[in-house]
């Protein structure tokens, strides 16, 4: 499968790393992301710059990605600058409530908010995509959860978060096997190991955000392919590797 490729949510620390892996594998990218993306000397200038040297087109567009109007204005401008997408990937990051509040019903409330506005883009941006995909009969929907941070306050907001991803990914991918289109999901490892557990017993991230984001973006290029196309529905756990760990390396 080639064509293009929306990143949404290209602002979070996965993003680069997808974009550019995605470009690799032959497809045009367009970064979505709440910020001004274009704005000089960002991160999305380096990204861009290196996606156009690999000899694929990249554009970026700011859109509020929790505003349905606002995303599907991004996606015309989208179409208008690349074509149709072919692959949807959306980058989710939890933000954790302050450490140290006190367990009533306040603190609940503020975890409940968070865990809405984490959640909010992925629903916003899947609608977005999934009416290209199922008029044009096929597609890749991605959804990406950033690592959580330190702390017992992010692991109870990124808990929830997972799990609302995990059945909205299994719901959508049911909905949209008609279409020909799948629906994936990728998560950080110690994620899966045990989710009752608090940060102080549960495996640490090995080998840190950057090694996740390479990590994450190998798995996203082999989602977008055509040999791909029977799984979906999926949740695929990456685990960075360690320090001297061997890389993966395409062939």
């Amino acid at each position: 499968m080639k064509g293009v490729a929306v990143v949404a949510g290209a602002g979070g620390h996965t993003g680069p790393a997808l974009a550019l892996g995605l470009a690799a594998a032959g497809f045009d990218i367009a970064l979505l992301d709440a910020v001004p993306l274009d704005t000089a000397r960002t991160a999305a200038d380096k990204v861009v710059r290196r996606v156009e040297e690999s000899g694929r087109r990249c554009v970026t567009v700011e859109s509020d990605l929790a505003d349905i109007q606002s995303v599907g204005v991004a996606f015309g401008r989208v179409r208008t600058a690349l074509g149709g997408p072919a692959v949807l990937v959306i980058c989710v990051a939890p933000a954790p409530v302050p450490e140290g509040l006190p367990e009533d019903a306040s603190a609940d409330e503020q975890r409940c908010a968070a865990v809405r506005r984490a959640l909010r883009p992925a629903f916003v941006c899947c609608q977005a995509g999934a009416g290209h995909f199922l008029r044009h009969r096929r597609g890749r929907i991605i959804v990406v959860t950033e690592p959580d941070g330190a702390g017992e306050s992010a692991w109870r907001t990124a808990q929830p978060v997972l799990a609302g991803l995990i059945g909205f990914t299994r719901s959508a991918a049911l909905e949209l096997a008609r279409s020909g289109s799948t629906v994936n999901l990728i998560a950080p490892a110690h994620c899966a190991a045990d989710s009752r557990a608090a940060p102080a017993r549960r495996p640490a991230a090995i080998g840190g955000a950057d090694a996740y984001a390479d990590g994450v973006a190998h798995a996203a290029r082999f989602l977008a392919d055509e040999k791909a196309a029977a799984i979906t529905g999926q949740e695929i756990y990456v685990a960075a590797p360690g320090p001297g760990a061997p890389q993966p390396r395409e062939r």
